[in-house]
């Protein structure tokens, strides 16, 4: 699914929840176990690898560049929201 900013900026949740399904997929787990306070290495065993094809898919799905200099700042599952949000949010702005 391709969320159209410009359309469905509004549904924050359902972007939220896609992130989830996202890491869910790529670290092969439940989706249901993925918490927003999960530290993505240490609680979810995502490694550098992963998490770059996890970047990979959001910046795709979502029609974003993410900084991956940033992108060395997350933390928690809610970093990854929060950092997704922001970009988001910029492409609204420039558009």
């Amino acid at each position: 699914m391709k969320v159209n900013i410009r359309r469905n900026y509004s549904k924050i949740p359902e972007i939220r929840k896609d992130i989830k399904k996202l890491i869910a997929d790529i670290a092969r787990m439940n989706v249901k176990k993925i918490k927003e306070t999960a530290n993505i290495r240490d609680d979810l065993g995502v490694d550098s690898l992963a998490a770059m094809e996890i970047l990979a898919a959001i910046e795709k799905r979502l029609g974003i560049v993410i900084d991956e200099a940033k992108a060395f700042d997350v933390v928690t599952v809610k970093d990854l929201m929060d950092l997704v949000m922001f970009y988001l949010e910029k492409k609204r702005n420039n558009s």
